[in-house]
Order: structure tokens, then C-alpha cells, then sequence
């Protein structure tokens, strides 16, 4: 799993001891503020378990949620939806753990005040100091890239993005010669990143007087790392990650470049994946939240109705389309009509853009918000499509798109979703360029399923509802 990776792991240890300090101090101020210095220490003795469950609940929630993890896009309303869902999250398994042992565990004046400060302190930090304290050289990761050309350039664009948290540099390039050297630095490449020519048998040498923390192998012949193994297994057994391109593109952009996707790749995941271990919980989840979400949307499904009605009475008010479900099995999918009834009767099946003209203005609306699918949770709880996946596609428009894109029906190997990975980091697209973006997020989403990863999925799902586009 990419997220389990060393390097990563002193990203999440620093941010979760963040957030234990900022809750340390908000339950110190809570406990002076309402009981004074002389009740501190025994109070905190006396209702240790309370506290511990307090503070593992929100950790665990953050974790869940993906604030630990490394960052690659900023959003400060994510930050708020995040700490809100933590807290709620934190109540929630106090209130289980009160009433099952019959005691409060946690007084309610105490926790109030603990609540708010480490709220005021927790936020402050995220929304000023976090991005300046993660950018700052302490926490900088210096990065050795080896290779000099097309994935060595890839490597480093990623590696060094604005939102990437913590920073990443890239030091140097090594391009690795077939014969034996003496070490030596060329001029300077890409915004003062020095190329240094070196031998295999020379490359745990100079890496190690690079002093880094990361080395990407980013050869543009991979089949040409065989020679450099025994050099990196060294350093990998001393301590340094060793990440290929594909690697590189998960961590920091969330997604599986199709040009390093091939059939042993697949098969890998295929044996590996996590989807067996939790489908029965995703589907438990999927039941509970799609019968919460019909009884909170039904007020805005007959608003949404009515106002269609009114603006073309003898026009439907859903739009039920067939679209190949998990290992391609049809089923039909109801959604909000957003386009003039009879659309596509002239067109035939095709892709809609957001300029489409036989999309009404109503539709427009509805689809900005992500509003328009609010009646595939029926289709959820009928069992055709869970929470989060693969958006479902119609057979021709899948047939069409095979014919250049390979590997597209492997997001048919689980079950399409209301919304998905792809949904939420991708824009809403309509060429076929859009889908094989589409496609990596899709691929990236199978390979690391799980149920964090469709927590912070549903969590970004809200934000565009809510505004209507990813915002910061």
C-alpha cells in the first residue's frame, strides 16, 4: 500500500503529535477553566480512559479522513470538514462508551471548553502555520533523482508542486554510465538541479554524500535497473525509500499513469486488493447512508420535481438510462433529466460538455451541484451501485472508448459508484482524453481501496455540493 510508506509514515507521526499536543493543551485549558490548577491532576488520573478514548477517537478520525497523509491539493474548507467530522465522530464513540459503561466519562463543562480550544488552536494552526511550518527547510525532503531524461522530468514536476506537504527538492540528478568514471558534475539542469555522471558501482558512493532522504529511480529504460540493485538494496536496508515513477505519481497526485500499467500490474492488484476484506462492511455502509440520505433529500427531490414540472409539464422528470453495472452486467440508472426531453434522438449516443446546449438551464444547475444523481441511491439500495466507485458508462460509449484507451473495463471489476475518485479529482469531462485521465484515477482508486480512501472521497463529494466545484 503507497501510504504505508517509511517516508510517509514521519509525515503522519508529525501531524498526528501535532494534533495530540493541540488536544493536550485544549483538555488542560478545559479542566482549569472549570474545576481550577488544584483539581488538574486529579482529574486527569481519574478519568484517564475517558481522555484516551477522546483523543485516539479524533487521531483515528483525521487518519480516516486523510489528514495525515501527504498532501497534494490545499483546501481550506476540506481542513473545516475534516476537524467537524473528527469531533462528531469523537461524541459519537464517547456517548457508545458512556452508555455502555453506565458513567459519563468525560465531564460535559470540561469537554465543551476542551473542545473549542483545541478547535481554535487545531484550525489556527492547519489554516496559517501548517503550510509555512511544512514548506520550511526542517521538514524539506531532499530528493535524488536517478536518470536524466522524459521520467526523471516527471519525477521532479510532481515531486515538487506547490501543495505537496511536506516539501519535497529534488538535489540532483545522477545520470547512471555504463562504463567506469570518475565522478563528475555537469552543468546545471532544470532551475539549478545539478547532473551528476556516475557508474553503477559508484552510486551508493555518491548518494550518500548527498546526505538525502529519498531516491526516485526514474530511468527512462527501466529494464536497465538490473545493474543498479545490489547499490540500492544497500541503501534501501540503510534506511533511504526507493520509488519508481509509478510510485512517485500515487503518493503525490492520487493516480496510476496508464503508460506504467501493463497485464502484470494488473494481475497484481487483482491478487492483492483489499475489496474482498471490507465489501461487506462498504455494502453495510452503503445501505445506512443511502436510507439517511433519502429521508435528508427528499424535501429537494420534490423541489427539484416540482420545478421541472412546472417548467415543462409533459417532459419526465426522471431520465433513466442502461449502463454496464460491475463485470459489465447491465442495469438501468435513474437520475434528474437535465437535458430537453428527446435529446439524443438526433445525436445518437455521445458525450455532453458543460457548453452542451440541450442542457436546460435547470439542468445546468442540478449538475454543477451534482444534485441531478440524487436518485441512484435507490439504485444503491437495490444493489446495481455503491456509494463510491467507477462512474457507470453505456456499452457503445465504452466500446468507443477501448478502441483507444486500454484497460478501460478494469473499472468494471467493482462495483460503479454515485460518485468516485475520478469524480472528485478530475473535472467533468467529454473527449477522450478526459477519459483516460479519468481512467488513471479510476485505476488508482482499485489499487488502494479502501474504506479511508471512500471516507475522504464522500468528504470531497460534499464540498463540491456545497460550492459547486472543488474550492480552497
Amino acid at each position: 500500500m503507497v501510504m504505508a510508506r517509511s517516508h510517509v509514515r514521519v509525515q503522519i507521526a508529525w501531524l498526528a503529535l501535532i494534533d495530540l499536543a493541540c488536544l493536550m493543551l485544549g483538555s488542560l485549558v478545559g479542566i482549569i477553566g472549570r474545576l481550577g490548577h488544584d483539581a488538574t491532576i486529579i482529574y486527569v488520573f481519574e478519568h484517564i480512559d475517558g481522555w484516551m478514548i477522546f483523543f485516539g477517537s479524533v487521531i483515528l478520525a483525521n487518519y480516516l479522513a486523510g489528514s495525515y497523509r501527504v498532501q497534494y491539493t490545499y483546501s481550506r474548507f476540506n481542513l473545516i470538514v475534516t476537524w467537524l467530522f473528527s469531533l462528531i465522530f469523537a461524541m459519537f464513540i464517547l456517548s457508545i462508551t458512556s452508555y455502555a459503561w453506565f458513567m459519563v466519562v468525560l465531564g460535559r463543562g470540561v469537554l465543551l471548553i476542551s473542545v473549542v480550544v483545541y478547535s481554535i488552536v487545531s484550525l489556527s494552526l492547519k489554516l496559517m502555520v501548517y503550510r509555512a511550518i511544512f514548506r520550511s527547510e526542517r521538514f524539506t525532503c531532499r530528493s535524488v533523482i536517478i536518470g536524466c531524461g522524459k521520467n526523471a522530468e516527471f519525477c521532479r514536476r510532481i515531486l515538487e508542486k506547490e501543495f505537496v506537504l511536506p516539501a519535497h527538492k529534488a538535489v540532483a540528478f545522477i545520470c547512471v554510465l555504463e562504463q567506469q568514471v570518475q565522478l563528475r558534475s555537469g552543468s546545471d539542469f532544470n532551475d539549478g538541479v545539478v547532473i551528476i555522471y556516475a557508474s553503477p558501482d559508484k552510486l551508493e558512493e555518491v548518494i550518500n554524500s548527498l546526505g538525502v532522504d529519498l531516491i526516485v529511480l526514474a530511468l527512462d529504460d527501466m529494464s536497465k535497473a538490473k545493474v543498479l540493485y545490489p547499490q540500492l538494496k544497500h541503501l534501501r536496508f540503510n534506511g533511504l525509500e526507493v520509488l519508481t515513477p509509478l510510485h512517485i505519481a500515487e503518493i503525490y497526485s492520487g493516480m496510476t499513469p496508464l503508460e506504467y500499467v501493463d497485464e502484470d500490474l494488473l494481475m497484481k492488484v487483482s491478487m492483492e486488493t483489499n475489496l474482498l476484506s471490507i465489501w461487506r462492511l462498504k455494502r453495510i455502509s452503503d445501505i445506512v447512508i443511502s436510507l439517511i440520505a433519502c429521508v435528508l433529500f427528499a424535501p429537494l427531490c420534490v423541489l427539484i420535481a416540482l420545478l421541472m414540472k412546472m417548467l415543462d409539464f409533459r417532459s419526465p422528470v426522471i431520465y433513466s438510462q442502461v449502463r454496464e453495472g460491475r463485470f459489465g452486467a447491465p442495469f438501468t440508472i435513474h437520475k434528474f433529466r437535465t437535458m430537453r426531453h428527446g435529446a439524443e434522438n438526433d445525436t445518437g449516443p455521445v458525450w455532453s460538455d458543460a457548453s452542451d446546449e440541450r442542457i436546460t438551464w435547470l439542468g445546468r444547475i442540478l449538475r454543477k451541484f451534482r444534485v441531478d444523481e440524487l436518485p441512484q441511491f435507490f439504485n444503491i439500495l437495490r444493489g446495481d451501485m455503491s456509494l463510491v466507485g467507477p462512474r457507470p458508462e453505456r456499452t457503445v460509449i465504452i466500446d468507443k472508448i477501448e478502441e483507444d484507451i486500454p484497460y478501460y473495463r478494469e473499472r468494471e471489476n467493482v462495483m460503479p459508484g454515485l460518485t468516485g475518485w475520478a469524480q472528485v479529482r478530475y473535472h467533468y469531462g467529454s473527449t477522450a482524453e478526459d477519459a483516460k485521465r479519468k481512467l488513471e484515477y479510476d485505476l488508482y482508486y482499485i489499487k488502494h481501496l479502501s474504506l479511508s480512501l471512500d471516507l475522504q472521497i464522500i468528504l470531497s463529494t460534499l464540498r463540491i455540493m456545497i460550492f459547486g466545484k472543488e474550492r480552497s
